[in-house]
């Protein structure tokens, strides 16, 4: 009878594990994308601001294409603006497709 409640004990214990490290390399990758687009500029020409709001003042040369809760999309030329959306109060900027997945679709 021990032998299986450390079995099960064991068995949760790897889960856990897992999905800690799972968690983890999902948080870094976005940490790296979103040091990469502040540092470097996005890749594209659009970004995806996520914050509680629109972003009341937008840096020059930046301009919204979809706006929902939680969400706009941004057009953002370089690093300084990524650098001004976040001065504005976006909580976190990240590359983005300016049509989503439509983008990826062949023409």
């Amino acid at each position: 009878m021990t032998t299986e409640r450390v079995t099960v004990r064991g068995g949760v214990a790897k889960l856990l594990k897992r999905g800690a490290i799972l968690l983890a390399i999902v948080a870094g990758w976005v940490g790296v994308l979103a040091v990469a687009t502040a540092a470097l500029g996005p890749v594209g020409s659009t970004v995806l601001v996520l914050g509680p709001h629109v972003p009341p003042r937008l840096p020059e040369g930046a301009g919204i294409l979809r706006a929902g809760t939680g969400r706009t999309v941004v057009t953002a030329p370089d690093a300084a603006s990524v650098r001004n959306l976040y001065a504005h109060g976006a909580w976190l900027v990240l590359p983005a497709l300016r049509n989503g997945c439509m983008d990826l679709r062949p023409a």
